[in-house]
């Protein structure tokens, strides 16, 4: 049995949350030998999805429960270092999967894979906002060197955890992440337009999704737009909960305020949260979805429209051009005015965007949520098998 940290069930709208979901839905659908348990802080296995359900439960662990009335952040920390190992040994599981950058110091002789998306923290110095923070990652970057198999969303964050975590790239293997097939069907066109009735989108439209930290380069896109030339007529669509004004201006740029500062509030457009049902149909509709970001361990967002058909524009940065491939346009966010030079011109070219939005679902085809939980069942496999020579080799001597 393989013991998973389920500390992001409880927040499915984070990437980790949406991670650790589908890799429990397609290990279930691929069957085989792989018994995957999630286990969360407060219930000790509360099993997800529903079909989970009939698997048997342990008894509460109380260590849990008596951390209530501490700090969120604290409760977390003793979750991931002492409480989930120590329930993970207690319960008999054969292997630790942590599916996040989280993983325990001392696992008390549990094999351990741990999936780090990406190293942002280690990277951008802006993400390390207080001592504590700088602490914890100390603290998490310890678990890793601990840990008998790592696994990376991309080649581009398996580099940076050889380098910056010094682990040996006999340890760090690569698994893609998946993306939803379901993107990729047509929307009839009567549910299209309440769609674009319900969020109040312009008839064509560039679309951005996803977060609005300072790594998304959301004031370069701004910049861009209002660069271009006025009587291109182009309207962008900045998706997603904006962040309030003030609130670590550090790592949340004012991006409405910057959107003012341009004058351009009439072509600029903030639809705010998008429930996930609408998601197909919003990216059908635009024109073409634009992800200027500097930074990602995997980038689902590009990858997601990919699946829908629309036509991507993204940085030529980290991960993105080996999961885009030929199917996107790459632009260097460091090159001055050649964003905007891209969007004018796929935002006229109706024979480029045919041409990507053919191009597009060939290439996220290739990454499956099936054949990431297939890599990621071999993992605990082969770090099972690790402690097992171990033990034999520790025997004979």
């Amino acid at each position: 049995m393989v013991a998973l940290n389920g500390h992001f069930l409880a927040h499915p709208a984070t990437g980790s949350g949406q991670y650790v979901s589908h890799l429990i839905g397609a290990t279930e659908r691929l069957g085989g030998e792989v018994s995957l348990r999630p286990f969360l802080a407060d219930h000790t296995t509360r099993p997800q999805p529903a079909s989970f359900r009939t698997q048997p439960m342990l008894a509460p662990f109380p260590a849990a429960t008596a951390t209530r009335r501490l700090p969120n952040d604290l409760r977390k920390v003793i979750w991931e270092q002492l409480i989930f190992p120590l329930a993970a040994r207690r319960s008999g599981a054969d292997c630790i999967h942590v599916p996040y950058f989280g993983s325990p110091v001392m696992t008390r002789g549990i094999p351990t894979v741990v999936t780090i998306h990406d190293l942002i923290p280690l990277v951008m110095p802006a993400y390390v906002t207080t001592p504590l923070v700088a602490l914890y990652n100390r603290l998490v970057s310890a678990g890793a060197r601990t840990a008998t198999l790592v696994l990376a969303d991309s080649e581009a964050s398996r580099r940076d955890i050889i380098r910056l975590l010094g682990i040996v790239p006999d340890r760090v293997r690569t698994v893609y992440l998946g993306v939803d097939p379901h993107l990729g069907i047509p929307v009839p066109s009567n549910v299209r337009q309440a769609v674009r009735s319900k969020y109040g989108l312009p008839e064509r439209f560039l679309l951005y999704l996803g977060g609005f930290d300072v790594r998304k380069n959301l004031t370069g896109l701004v910049d861009a737009i209002a660069s271009m030339d006025r009587s291109t007529s182009v309207h962008l669509v900045i998706a997603g909960r904006v962040p309030q004004p003030g609130r670590r201006p550090t790592l949340f740029p004012d991006i409405r305020r910057r959107v003012n500062e341009a004058g351009m509030q009439a072509t600029i457009h903030f639809p705010g949260f998008i429930d996930e049902e609408d998601k197909s149909a919003l990216m059908q509709l635009a024109t073409a979805f634009v992800f200027p970001s500097t930074y990602e361990g995997f980038g689902l967002d590009p990858l997601e429209a990919l699946q829908a058909g629309t036509p991507v524009v993204c940085a030529n940065r980290t991960s993105l051009p080996e999961l885009m491939g030929d199917a996107a346009i790459m632009f260097d966010p460091d090159t001055p005015g050649e964003l905007a030079t891209i969007l004018a011109r796929i935002w006229r070219d109706e024979g480029l965007r045919t041409d990507l939005s053919r191009r597009g679902p060939l290439q996220a085809a290739r990454f499956t949520w099936e054949e990431c939980a297939r890599q990621t069942s071999d993992a605990y496999k082969s770090a099972i098998d690790a402690r097992t020579l171990r033990s034999g080799i520790g025997r004979a001597q």
